[in-house]
């Protein structure tokens, strides 16, 4: 991405520059730009977050409003990343920092420097932001101990507002940007060593350029790929885990591991400061896999429903969700980038006009930009979609696991009523309302009647199977038809 950025922006340097914002900053501006852009959304997040507060206090004071207090912060903590996500875009683009890093201190000349300056202004936008939203989890959190004292269970303090920060940086930015630098440095070490190799002037440089391009992006595809692979190294690190100490639960555990025939190297114990309740299976290989249960759920929990938790996870590695999203990443993309090509290749010339939109030559650079738009648009739904599909899969599993007596094909009620349960606990210890739904996640409520539909009517779990494998089919045909595509269209062309 960052090459690609570079060249261009050189490019459209080179010959005037019709992409004005790459050169419209010069250093001095755009950083006022990012210092002043900081602080507007300082200001905005500040009023929304005590805005939020005081709404939430009013509500839970009510009583019979409670859903609704805790159904607010998720959708203001969304609408703060759409808004933090939008002016970092802008920062790139209007306020010249992609051209700043690129065009005037050219800082793609040296390993990895240009990635972190590049997301700098993103990262220091984060911390804007957890920084003002702590009040607003500090609320939630104080909220979820008083349920826990009453019902007589142990909770420890709420965390502070540098436990809260720290936590976020690990599990919201350092578990992204670690294995991602990793890979774009590994990248950048690949281009500049190719390039030092092959500068010989004596070579014939249009055929020796394709094959050692091609030998480049080998190298780094399969340097991404081991780097991806082994992230679960990384990842426990990055998290504060520990191995779970021997007893009754982690027997239980490595029993229930053997009884569904799921590998691992190790179950850590996942410190959260008891803020998370949660499970989750890393790695897709066994050497390298491991399994977290975070402190919250250990806490306060009952076994069965643990295993519950664990089973969801666990079901996630059995049914290969991770590796069939994935391939829905390459397929879509695939597919999307073919689309674009032949409408490109059908429309060009057709609309062209005179110049009518400052930096753009012509209608056709706006239909296809408008097009892309679209096309984004309706991956980012149909991931949504996809994901909500394999988490009730999921859901599925867990429930036939913590019942030995069913088989793949049947899900008894009471299986659908332990993991409705406890899909219901877990809402309740992480301050989420149960008709909440997001992104990848439908809501708590729709995922247990969709558990105990399945359980009652007849023929509906095999329904449910057939939409599943269909979704994988079609994943599969995309990466086939995409790659295979664009594989004829450049070489036709």
């Amino acid at each position: 991405m960052a090459l690609l950025i570079g060249e261009t922006a050189n490019a459209d340097n080179a010959d005037g520059g019709t992409v004005w914002w790459m050169n419209h900053f010069n250093g001095l501006s755009s950083l006022a730009f990012v210092a002043g852009l900081v602080l507007l959304l300082w200001s905005l997040m500040q009023i929304t977050c005590r805005s939020l507060l005081l709404r939430m206090e009013r509500l839970v004071q009510q009583g019979n409003s409670t859903k609704a207090a805790l159904r607010l912060p998720g959708r203001i903590d969304l609408l703060m990343r759409v808004l933090l996500i939008g002016a970092f875009g802008t920062q790139l683009t209007v306020g010249g920092w992609a051209g700043l890093t690129y065009t005037q201190w050219r800082l793609q000349r040296f390993v990895l420097v240009d990635e972190v300056v590049l997301l700098l202004p993103f990262m220091i936008m984060m911390f804007v932001k957890w920084y003002c939203f702590y009040p607003v989890s500090r609320f939630v959190r104080e909220y979820i101990v008083a349920g826990q004292l009453v019902e007589g269970l142990p909770a420890r303090p709420v965390w502070t507002r540098r436990q809260y920060m720290s936590f976020q940086m690990r599990h919201g930015m350092l578990i992204i940007l670690i294995p991602l630098f990793l890979m774009l440095g590994f990248k950048d070490v690949v281009e500049q060593i190719t390039m030092r190799w092959f500068s010989d002037g004596s070579v014939k440089a249009g055929l020796v350029s394709d094959n050692v391009s091609m030998m480049a992006q080998t190298v780094t595809g399969a340097g991404a790929a081991m780097i991806f692979i082994c992230s679960p190294l990384l990842l426990r690190r990055i998290w504060l885990t520990r191995s779970l100490p021997g007893g009754p639960l982690r027997e239980r555990l490595e029993a229930f591991c053997k009884q569904i025939k799921l590998g691992y190297r190790d179950i850590l114990l996942w410190d959260t400061y008891s803020a998370v309740a949660n499970a989750a299976v890393m790695g897709l290989l066994r050497p390298i896999r491991y399994v977290m249960l975070s402190d919250n759920l250990i806490e306060n929990m009952a076994d069965e429903q643990i295993e519950a938790v664990f089973g969801h996870e666990a079901g996630h590695v059995k049914h290969h969700h991770i590796m069939f999203l994935v391939l829905f990443v390459v397929g879509s993309i695939s597919v999307m980038t073919l689309v674009v090509e032949l409408t490109g290749l059908l429309l060009e010339g057709r609309l062209t006009e005179p110049r009518y939109f400052a930096g753009y030559d012509n209608y056709y650079d706006w239909f296809m930009y408008g097009f892309g738009i679209v096309l984004i648009v309706g991956w980012v739904l149909a991931f949504g979609w996809v994901s909500r599909k394999f988490e009730r899969q999921a859901d599925v599993y867990a429930a036939i696991s913590v019942n030995p007596q069913d088989t793949d094909a049947t899900l008894s009620e009471h299986g659908a009523y332990v993991m409705g349960s406890t899909l219901q606990r877990i809402a309740m210890l992480n301050g989420v309302s149960v008709d909440t739904r997001s992104f990848r996640h439908s809501s708590i409520i729709s995922r247990m009647e969709f558990l105990r539909s399945l359980a009652l009517q007849e023929g509906a779990m095999s329904g449910f199977t057939r939409q599943i494998v269909l979704t994988k089919v079609l994943i599969v045909l995309s990466v086939a038809v995409g790659v295979a595509g664009l594989w004829l269209l450049s070489y036709t062309h």
